[in-house]
């Protein structure tokens, strides 16, 4: 059953949340390690954050990436019971789907030149969202200009002259072109990491992940992404 799995693999978890595409609010990552592999379960350290252990609760349905070599798989989990080895804690995790190869091709980033408008959602707009699954045509707060340096299906890497905090929800515009036509985006994503440049104190470094956005706008994103790469290879081989 866990064939591919190796101990001392790298697991990513995130709590399962069964209505995530009604919820802008970013999941919290578990980042943890194979410890040992049983006949029907698999032992993991319980997770730890800047040095801070993190107890998850018997019974927390998560979802998992197992990472082994080259491969990621991927497979709904439970947390069946915890422990202690020596002085590592550890977590109990027994299968609730079956383990499945991660296709991970929306992570291939393209360095680009897009130009884009990037606007803070509020409450209410969010709320929005929650019930509707779109964003508002227009939103409250004032857009800021920014220019995309690469992108890929899970996020991307905006310079601006503006700094955000950690985990603001945003909306992002800018448009791309896949098979001859133009495609206009407009999608929610979160603020990971935010940072002065260092060769200009005026400019800043923001990388965004979307969050549940839907799978068309992940799969234009992925035909983009191939797209220009193709056609840069074709360039370098001067066809």
């Amino acid at each position: 059953m866990f064939e591919p799995l190796v101990i001392g693999g790298k697991v990513e978890a995130y709590k399962k949340n069964t209505s995530l595409k009604e919820d802008v609010r970013p999941r919290e990552q578990f980042l943890s390690q194979i410890m040992d592999i049983k006949d029907e379960s698999i032992v993991c350290t319980m997770p730890v954050d800047k040095g801070k252990l993190i107890v998850l609760e018997v019974g927390m349905e998560l979802e998992v990436c197992f990472y082994s070599g080259k491969n990621v798989y991927n497979a709904d989990c439970v947390i069946s019971s915890r422990g202690k080895e020596g002085n590592i804690f550890t977590m109990e995790l027994k299968l609730i789907t079956p383990l499945k190869k991660f296709q991970r091709r929306e992570y291939y980033r393209l360095e680009c030149t897009l130009e884009a408008d990037v606007t803070i959602i509020d409450e209410d707009e969010s709320a929005h969202f929650k019930k509707t699954g779109s964003l508002p045509d227009v939103l409250s707060m004032p857009s800021e200009k920014g220019i995309i340096t690469d992108i890929s299906g899970g996020g991307l890497r905006l310079i601006m002259n503006k700094q955000y905090e950690k985990d603001t929800v945003v909306a992002v515009k800018f448009t791309i072109a896949i098979g001859g036509r133009k495609r206009d985006m407009y999608l929610p994503a979160r603020i990971i990491l935010s940072f002065r440049k260092t060769n200009d104190e005026s400019v800043f470094d923001n990388r965004l992940q979307f969050i549940n956005i839907k799978s068309e706008d992940t799969e234009d994103i992925v035909k983009y992404v191939f797209e220009q790469q193709r056609f840069m290879r074709q360039k370098e081989r001067g066809m």
